[in-house]
C-alpha cells in the first residue's frame, strides 16, 4: 500500500481541506480507524503513523463542526509530535528539519 492510495487517508486529506465536509469528521475517523486497526492488512510503523494523523485530522474536523459529543479536547497538541515522528520514519531530514522549525524549534536539535 502506498499512503497516498489509501482511500482512508485521501478521506481526511478531503475532510481537511473543505469545511463544509467537517460535520462528516466521525464517520471519516471511524473508517480511518477501523482499517488501522484491521489484523488482516497490518500497516508499517510508518503508515500506522500516517492513520494516526489522519484519525486526528478527523477529529479535529468534527470538533471544528460542532456537533456532540467531541472528541478528546487536546487532538490538535498531537498533530506535531506524530508528524515528527513520521518523517523520522520515513528517514527525511529535510522533512524533520522543516516540521521543527514549523514547531517553533521543538524538539531540541539532534
Amino acid at each position: 500500500m502506498t499512503l497516498e492510495k489509501s482511500p482512508e487517508i485521501q478521506a481526511a486529506l478531503a475532510l481537511a481541506v473543505d469545511s463544509t465536509q467537517w460535520p462528516e469528521g466521525r464517520p471519516v475517523f471511524d473508517r480511518i480507524r477501523q482499517r488501522g486497526l484491521d489484523r488482516d492488512r497490518l500497516l508499517t510503523a510508518a503508515e500506522g503513523l500516517c492513520f494516526r494523523l489522519a484519525e486526528l485530522v478527523a477529529k479535529l474536523a468534527h470538533n471544528a463542526a460542532g456537533p456532540p459529543p467531541p472528541f478528546d479536547y487536546h487532538a490538535g497538541w498531537q498533530v506535531g509530535p506524530i508528524a515528527y515522528r513520521l518523517a523520522g520514519e520515513l528517514k527525511d531530514p529535510a522533512l524533520r528539519h522543516r516540521l521543527a522549525a514549523a514547531l517553533d524549534g521543538w524538539p531540541e536539535a539532534e
